[in-house]
């Protein structure tokens, strides 16, 4: 081979190097450390890493549970929730952004007066967490499973639950599907129609 070509080739070889080498410096501050046994979820705003972490078991098959946050995309993360929450085994839980979660109990509801509480929402970032509360007047159904957390359609805060009703010809049980909105960022719940 000629030195030219020889040379050529080195710049080359060269430059992919340098290309790997920078482009492993730029993405360092993307590095994603690895969460522990105790987080149920986690999500990435930015640098800003948000999870809800286990703290303890509770009665009841329960567990309690509050929000950490890392500034340093999850490599230190510091306690954020005042109180820990109460859960069940099987919660669910998401963050739009920094600020507004919300935590599914579960498949654990308290009913009080035609009203369901068995979601917490915050809206500080985990620092505290309110009930919301989930209105659905019948008489005839004792628990309203909230089946996912809630989502948005077309701008409008919903949520998934549903009941186990009798049929309305009396020949067994049925599951029926209700979708629930709100107004105030998730503290109250109405059927939509």
């Amino acid at each position: 081979m000629k030195k030219k070509n020889i040379l050529i080739i080195g710049i080359i070889i060269l430059l992919i190097v340098i290309a790997v080498i920078l482009s492993m410096v730029l993405n360092k501050k993307e590095l994603d450390y690895p969460d522990d046994e105790n987080t149920l979820y986690s999500v990435k705003f930015d640098n800003i890493k948000l999870r809800f972490e286990r703290y303890d078991y509770a009665l009841g098959q329960n567990q309690i549970v509050g929000v950490q946050k890392s500034t340093n995309y999850g490599k230190d993360y510091e306690d954020i929730t005042k109180e820990g929450i109460t859960v069940s085994m099987e919660p669910k839980f998401i963050f739009f952004n920094e600020k507004f979660g919300f935590a599914v109990k579960k498949p654990n509801n308290q009913k009080d007066n035609g009203k369901y509480y068995g979601m917490y929402v915050t809206k500080d970032g985990g620092k505290t967490f309110k009930l919301s509360k989930i209105t659905y007047e019948n008489p005839g159904v004792e628990i309203l499973t909230i089946e996912d957390v809630p989502y948005y359609e077309k701008d409008i805060l919903k949520l998934h639950c549903s009941i186990y009703q009798i049929k309305s010809d009396g020949s067994g049980y049925e599951d029926v599907d209700l979708y629930f909105i709100t107004k105030d960022d998730g503290e109250t719940w109405e059927l939509d129609n």
